[in-house]
């Protein structure tokens, strides 16, 4: 019985969240209301309110689980190819997550849509710190392997994704300054040598 309560609360939970995506990506958030959300979900008003604040909140846990599943599958493929190299392997992580972007136009069409690039970089950076990804102590560990000595390496990563993300985001959606191939040389070269600028001689 127990088990059949949380399996229907997760159904809600999971049914507003589905509608809240589908309204943002339709509408700006300003013009969504939380009667609308429930609404499209098929549940009752005070039910929302059972697992978020607002809909700015499920907005918020909308981003933050989107952004994590970018660079949890970036991060499983990085694993897969076994690229040792600290910038190579750096470079791999944000080719992966562009690319996830440039074959992902409904979540582009989100953003684009009810967000700026700097709301959705703060939920992506909620997402890389939690536990279960961790990616800035997987960035350090291999810093350190590859003999480069970060002292801030929380910091560095804030500053590689900021400018990929909004650099990127203007030339996938944009062309701007370039279209996204032409730019991700220039991207690259920017970020080795941040990344080389750490390296130990």
């Amino acid at each position: 019985m127990k088990s059949k309560v949380i399996e229907n609360k997760k159904n809600k939970k999971n049914a507003l969240l589905k509608s809240a995506f589908e309204l943002f990506l339709k509408k700006d958030i300003h013009e969504v209301t939380v009667q609308d959300i429930t609404k499209n979900a098929n549940v009752a008003k005070g039910t929302f309110y059972l697992y978020f604040q607002d809909k700015y909140q499920i907005r918020d846990v909308l981003i933050q689980t989107e952004a994590k599943k970018l660079f949890e599958s970036a991060q499983e493929e990085l694993e897969k190819n076994d690229i040792q190299d600290f910038e190579d392997s750096v470079i791999f992580i944000i080719n992966q997550v562009l690319l996830k972007l440039e074959n992902n136009p409904i979540i582009l069409k989100f953003i684009k849509k009810n967000l700026s690039w700097g709301i959705f970089h703060e939920r992506l950076q909620s997402s890389i710190e939690e536990d279960s990804l961790n990616m800035i102590a997987k960035f350090s560990a291999s810093a350190i392997k590859n003999n480069y000595i970060i002292d801030r390496p929380d910091v560095v990563l804030n500053i590689i994704i900021e400018a990929a993300g909004s650099t990127c985001y203007n030339s996938i959606l944009y062309n701007q300054p370039l279209p996204i191939e032409e730019l991700k040389p220039y991207l690259y070269k920017a970020i080795r040598a941040i990344l080389s600028s750490y390296k130990c001689s």
